[in-house]
């Protein structure tokens, strides 16, 4: 083709990327351009309408000048920063749309090769359609992808070498799209970067002086109730923590530590989680508290929660997932003759997707909203995430951030908590069991499991 040819490997991490996430991070840059133009005709007001004499009012007058120019400068940052966004945005959702198209190219191009021949090394089994088919069309190819190495591919050529074209067609259109909108994204953002005024300071231990004075902590209690102070359906606001790096504990499961510490004892189920709606009921009104407090960190109802915790804990034992995760890990290193994802029975699958907890999440899900990079864990913090999991009180507090980070990716994002309506509860239901697959049967059955159950759990909480 002449517009180019690319393979899945190249655009997989699109799989990953999330436009609607993009965009609220899109309106949060917004939010703080509006609320930064709300207080300039205060500011203004203060600098121009104040009028009087002492030894301080010039450096009064020169600090206030000062304070303006910082609101209009981080004014235009911010909005220099939304638009980058939005505009990236849209283009991933142009991309990913590209990428779902050679998804299903391949797919069929998968099927048609599976007419001739069955994979049976590992290599095989992890290559990608478009890779097998170029190494059985070859006339040098070793052709080792197959069992049957007589085969004939003469009548299936002309079919393969369309969608292998097809396939290839999409994802460099998906890639070409994708990184054309990335470089000219991020080139905005330094601009907008490089409006902002030069006070940046490093991560510093803060000192709290809102709460050591009854003054303020008023005048902060007052200013919250402004809608400018909040994106609408998001939780509370909490300090910005970077990156985990190489760290072992993650400053979000730092916190997420202090506010257990505090919190009553949680009921734990790892060896013989509930059978039946009793022992279900008694699991949430044990953990109440935990429930109701990690929900109101991640801006939910509680009894959302508490609908996602009556569905999940009645799952495996945990020891279960233990063994289940260390035989996938054992199948994914190198000397391992099979892939972990074609092992028999529930044991087939990615590490990474190993569900772990009473409210099972996934071990690559928890690194992310413990904001480890999933993709570089080393051991130790692995083992930190799979821990963090298995404990019943960060395991509820990790389950409600992922439930409000699915909540951030839906149309009612911006829907308070206390407003959602019931086919919002069920597809945020859904949306936890299915993923970026949330419109499935399955998920969507799981979707009216939840809404069947909910009353249970509502009861089970109070």
């Amino acid at each position: 083709m002449s517009g180019g040819i690319s393979h899945r490997k190249d655009v997989e991490y699109l799989e990953g990327c999330n436009p609607p996430l993009v965009e609220r991070n899109a309106d949060e840059f917004k939010r703080l351009h509006d609320m930064l133009v709300a207080v300039d005709p205060s500011a203004e007001r203060a600098e121009k309408h104040t009028h009087w004499k002492s030894e301080g009012s010039q450096h009064y007058e020169a600090r206030l000048t000062e304070a303006r120019k910082l609101l209009t400068q981080l004014a235009e940052g911010y909005d220099k920063a939304a638009n980058s966004l939005r505009d990236y945005a849209f283009a991933l959702e142009v991309a990913k749309a590209h990428y779902s198209n050679g998804k299903a190219n391949e797919q069929a191009l998968a099927s048609l090769i599976h007419t001739k021949g069955t994979a049976i090394t590992r290599e095989a089994q992890e290559a990608e359609p478009m890779r097998q088919w170029e190494d059985m069309r070859s006339t040098t190819g070793v052709m080792d992808f197959f069992a049957e190495l007589t085969m004939d591919v003469d009548d299936i050529r002309d079919d393969a070498n369309r969608l292998h074209d097809a396939a290839g067609g999409d994802f460099h259109l998906a890639k070409t799209t994708e990184h054309e909108a990335r470089e000219l994204c991020v080139h905005q953002l330094k601009q907008a970067y490089d409006l902002l005024p030069d006070f940046r300071m490093g991560f510093i231990q803060r000192v709290d002086i809102v709460s050591a004075i009854a003054d303020l902590r008023r005048e902060a209690a007052e200013a919250g109730t402004n809608p400018l102070t909040h994106l609408p359906g998001s939780g509370p606001k909490q300090d910005y923590y970077p990156i985990a790096g190489n760290d072992i504990v993650s400053p979000t499961l730092r916190d997420i530590r202090l506010q257990v510490a505090n919190l009553p004892g949680a009921k734990d189920s790892y060896w013989s989680p509930p059978s039946n709606a009793q022992e279900r009921a008694d699991w949430i009104a044990a953990n109440k508290d935990i429930i109701k407090a990690a929900a109101r960190n991640s801006g939910l109802p509680p009894d959302m929660v508490a609908g996602i915790a009556w569905q999940e804990i009645g799952g495996q034992p945990g020891i279960l997932d233990d063994i289940t995760d260390t035989i996938r890990e054992q199948a994914d290193s190198p000397l391992s003759p099979i892939a972990p994802e074609t092992l028999p029975w529930r044991l087939g699958g990615d590490p990474d997707n190993t569900s772990m907890g009473p409210i099972a999440i996934q071990v690559r899900r928890g690194a992310e909203v413990l904001g480890y990079d999933p993709d570089h864990l080393t051991d130790q913090q692995r083992s930190m995430v799979e821990d963090s999991l298995q404990d019943p009180a960060q395991n509820i507090f990790i389950a409600s951030e992922y439930l409000a980070q699915l909540k951030a990716e839906s149309e009612f994002a911006s829907v308070p908590a206390e407003e959602m309506t019931p086919a919002q509860y069920q597809e945020l239901a859904a949306r936890y069991n299915g993923g970026p697959y949330w419109r499935t049967d399955d998920a969507q059955a799981y979707g009216r499991g939840f809404t069947n159950n909910l009353d249970e759990a509502r009861n089970a909480l109070r």
